[in-house]
């Protein structure tokens, strides 16, 4: 058995019911026996043969994040310890004009990551507040804006050593009312359209965070592994005990 992680897709094609072919932008048409999918479910969407193909996962919506990282060379720049903190959706905007979403303290949470000392801040910018946005703050601005809050929040004035600004367009899936309900008609349509042989994980599925999305690959791993045909969305209706026993029959087989 060969199964193959992909990211980058010009379409899916199902040959027979054992192998599945699959096209990319740098690389001719090659079969797999299994293909696991860790794109976003919009966009798998775009890239099946038809829009009719994966109707339900091109429903759920995503936000845009500005991640700014900051870096001081003073260790003792915060005025407190702790991983950080988040800015709930109720405060106005009249208290949060850059459109804040939390700031990480990275020397703190990530300590022993690195050697370098200094204070390592991440602040996060957007998300449901550019919801309406067609366009997004330059890098300049977004700088500007992180260094606005840890003013106003921590009292922080100096400049720091290093600023490094990424907009993360649509990177965190919004599970809206009939989320699940519609990850339940995806299982249906993948295995109609790719016999079980065309696997979905990622953060667009069955849970946003890095564990949720590592465990999903675990489960879709152990199903490949004992030849069940999987699209990686039966935990949207499967009972919790099922996914104990098919970890231990994992296991076994390892």
């Amino acid at each position: 058995m060969l199964s193959r992680y992909v990211n980058k897709l010009s379409y899916y094609s199902v040959l027979t019911n054992s192998s599945l072919e699959i096209k990319t932008s740098n690389q001719p048409p090659q079969k797999y026996t299994n293909a696991v999918s860790t794109l976003s479910s919009k966009t798998l969407s775009t890239l099946a043969p038809t829009p009719q193909s994966l109707p339900s996962l091109s429903k759920t919506p995503s936000v845009t994040v500005m991640v700014v990282n900051l870096y001081y060379r003073n260790p003792s720049v915060l005025p407190t310890s702790g991983f950080g903190y988040l800015i709930p959706r109720s405060i106005p905007f009249s208290q949060n004009p850059e459109f804040a979403l939390g700031v990480i303290f990275d020397s703190d949470s990530s300590v022993g990551q690195d050697s370098v000392p200094g204070t390592k801040l991440t602040v996060m910018m957007g998300g449901h507040w550019w919801d309406t946005f067609s366009s997004y703050p330059d890098s300049d601005e977004g700088a500007a804006m992180a260094k606005s809050v840890l003013r106003r929040h921590l009292n922080i004035t100096e400049e720091p050593e290093v600023v490094r600004v990424n907009l993360q367009k649509d990177c965190i899936p919004q599970y809206t009312v009939g989320h699940e309900q519609r990850m339940k008609r995806a299982h249906g349509e993948l295995i109609r359209e790719y016999k079980g042989k065309l696997a979905v994980v990622g953060n667009s599925y069955t849970g946003v965070g890095v564990n949720d999305c590592v465990r999903a690959a675990r489960e879709v791993a152990i199903e490949i592994g004992l030849a069940m045909d999987e699209t990686g969305l039966k935990k949207a209706f499967v009972d919790e005990k099922v996914w104990t026993v098919l970890g231990r029959l994992g296991r076994r087989r390892v």
